[in-house]
């Protein structure tokens, strides 16, 4: 039984408006992020005028503690915001739930590391890379990391990074963790991010030589038991998701706003396009009727997933209860099949967009290359989460042993 407290009626209506309040932000915000996708894609990392526009809308404080000046937004509209900022532009998207989903992550650490990051007040972002590349020691009073951690999107925006690495074992075999460090410790690869999708991720590698006091990591072990310290000292609901179902979303709903600007695009694209070959309007075309319907069914219940998902998780929390093993492992699942789902999707009216969609100033163009590149993301392979919901779909027991050197017993 988790330690939060039923929300009564006021509390739930005060959500409410603070939800709705929130999205009407970032229904403000949308133009300027569509107007700057091209820009951003071009410097290779969001524009200081969408990130303004992210801020003022308070994307990276949705997530942070109300105790640190954070708004604590109901994760299914943090969702559903994440997911209308794709659908303008993919990069931001990506961003928006990366590095604003990072603030709920912080607030699972101690007291004391929640201090460094927001004690003076400023706007916290948090970029990452949990693949541990680089080297880490035990020293006194925490650790030595050193070496190169790859695809950190959003750094160049960053005051802080959250790193994975994995620490030698001292009698009890080795020992992974998750060590936040600040941005005057690491340095930040300028020509490490050429790609051809989510260009404006910005998505650097950085190198550092720098210590860690021990007040500022997080173990495996305290995730897979829930014994962050985070989930005492904020009492929000919200801190008592599970972490990588949050982790699911935050790279997933980006993909469904990705889909969703795709599917807008291919129609203004269409609605007045006339084949070259048959000289028939392709509005008129029955293939493209088909996939039209199919890709946007796709995206719809990829999207509807959201609200179903995350009312039901907040529930759980709201009444003081852990979410269910097999909730977890449905939402671990869908939450990367939603990824595939959505650039199967759009490939199916790629496939009829007729040859001048390719010209580099369609945006329909961009959204396809950004979903191709959420879907080589990790966390977008289903294929890795399928066995786990399977076995709670076969009613077999789902409690995978603790691993204390990787990640691989969460979901």
């Amino acid at each position: 039984m988790s330690s939060v407290a039923t929300l009564t009626k006021f509390d739930a209506e005060d959500e409410a408006v603070a939800a709705a309040a929130f999205l009407e932000r970032i229904d403000c915000i949308v133009p300027i992020l569509r107007e700057n996708a091209a820009k951003t894609e071009r410097l290779r990392r969001l524009s200081d005028e969408s990130i303004a526009a992210l801020k003022g809308a308070g994307v990276f404080r949705a997530m942070q503690p109300k105790r640190w000046g954070g708004l604590e937004i109901h994760p299914a509209a943090w969702f559903e915001a994440v997911v209308r900022v794709g659908a303008a532009c993919p990069s931001s998207g990506w961003i928006a739930g990366v590095v604003g989903g990072h603030n709920w992550h912080a607030a699972m650490f101690s007291e004391q590391a929640q201090q460094d990051l927001w004690a003076d007040g400023e706007e916290t972002l948090i970029a990452s890379s949990f693949a541990p590349t680089g080297g880490v020691k035990r020293v006194d009073g925490g650790f030595h990391l050193s070496g190169r951690w790859k695809f950190l999107s959003g750094v160049d925006h960053s005051g802080w990074i959250v790193l994975g690495g994995v620490v030698p074992g001292d009698g009890n075999g080795a020992e992974s963790r998750n060590f936040l460090v600040p941005a005057e410790d690491f340095k930040i690869d300028q020509e490490s991010w050429r790609v051809e999708g989510l260009q404006g991720t910005g998505s650097k590698d950085v190198d550092l030589d720098s210590f860690v006091p021990i007040h500022r990591t997080q173990t495996v072990e305290e995730v897979y038991y829930r014994r962050e310290p985070g989930r005492v000292l904020n009492t929000s609901p919200i801190y008592q998701m599970p972490w990588l179902s949050m982790f699911a979303y935050a790279v997933g709903a980006p993909a469904i706003g990705a889909a969703l600007g795709a599917i807008d695009a291919f129609v203004e694209d269409n609605r007045a396009r006339v084949s070259g070959m048959t000289h028939m309007a392709a509005a008129q075309n029955p293939n493209l009727h088909v996939r039209l319907a199919e890709a946007a069914t796709m995206i719809k219940d990829a999207h509807a997933r959201i609200p179903a998902t995350w009312n039901k998780f907040y529930g759980y929390a709201s009444a003081g209860e852990e979410v269910p093993t097999d909730a977890r492992a449905q939402c671990r699942f869908e939450g990367a099949y939603a990824i595939s789902q959505c650039f199967e999707a759009a490939m199916k009216i790629f496939a009829i967009s007729g040859g001048g969609v390719l010209q580099a100033d369609k945006p329909f163009q961009r959204y396809v290359r950004d979903l191709m590149g959420m879907r080589n993301h990790p966390f977008g392979v289903y294929e890795t989460w399928a066995g786990i919901y399977s076995t709670t779909l076969l009613g077999l027991p789902l409690e995978p042993p603790l691993s204390r050197d990787s990640m691989r017993c969460l979901f």
